[in-house]
């Protein structure tokens, strides 16, 4: 299969903003992002060029960087990304692309870098990927920092949330998680397809600086146990020492993989 270059006529055509809606970024007052406060004025949008590279330097690549999700009433909502997973394609039997198959539910991995392929698991949660260089290739995002509009996710986590009725979630297990962050930032089946570099309601920005280069763990992914050999792939990779990651694991730090 050659590279996705061009999204097929079926795709969905981009949402615009509401009408009467504020532009990105100006939201009511009290949600303006820090970020926008600075001499450099608003953060960098992230485009296709950003997202069409293959997965692996992807998944990499989007570590740090700023997720935006903006509700309907203007509210943003932000995380910094500290963890994600690369499925390669074809050949990686944990992906859904696996074969080469293509369907109504997947379509969103064959499509452009940067278009969004949410899925539903176990009939209850939204999972997040965004596509990248490679047919069926794509970045599931996994964990979030919290940075900007932490009671409006409280608040949509505890709406979707089963369990734990009435207890306050901690701001670290807020987007912990590929599920909990979908809840978090209202991410549901109707962002399947969406292109992240051109959508108003979800995009990507570039992260504030780091003081120095982020210290990157690879390890193993989660929950595909029955994908043989590629369960155990180094094909997740996260923040080292990050408190906001789902799962940490001793063994690949100890052993140094980055």
């Amino acid at each position: 299969m050659g590279l996705k270059r061009q999204r097929p006529p079926e795709a969905k055509q981009q949402r615009g903003p509401a009408e009467g809606a504020p532009a990105r970024g100006e939201g009511p007052p009290g949600t303006r992002s820090v970020y926008f406060s600075g001499p450099g004025g608003r953060p960098a949008r992230l485009g296709t060029e950003f997202f069409d590279q293959p997965a692996v330097p992807l998944a990499r690549a989007l570590l740090g960087q700023v997720l935006v999700r903006r509700l309907s009433d203007g509210t943003e909502l932000r995380g910094r990304v500290v963890e994600t997973e690369a499925y390669l394609g074809p050949e990686d039997a944990a992906a859904h692309s696996r074969g080469g198959r293509q369907t109504a539910r997947n379509r969103g991995m064959f499509m452009q870098p940067g278009t969004l392929y949410v899925y539903l698991i176990y009939g209850l949660y939204f999972c997040m990927n965004v596509s990248s260089q490679g047919a069926g290739a794509c970045v599931l995002l996994r964990a979030l920092e919290p940075l900007e509009g932490q009671e409006a996710m409280r608040q949509l986590r505890s709406t979707l949330r089963r369990g734990s009725a009435g207890r306050t979630l901690k701001d670290r297990e807020l987007c912990s998680g590929p599920s909990k962050l979908c809840q978090a930032m209202a991410i549901d089946k109707g962002f399947d397809q969406r292109d992240l570099a051109a959508d108003e309601a979800v995009w990507l920005e570039q992260g504030p600086p780091e003081p120095g280069e982020l210290a990157v763990v690879a390890a193993p992914r989660v929950g595909i146990g029955q994908a043989g050999e590629w369960a155990l792939k180094p094909l997740r990779f996260y923040v080292r020492g990050s408190p906001w990651v789902s799962v940490v694991d001793r063994a690949a730090e100890q052993n140094g993989q980055a």
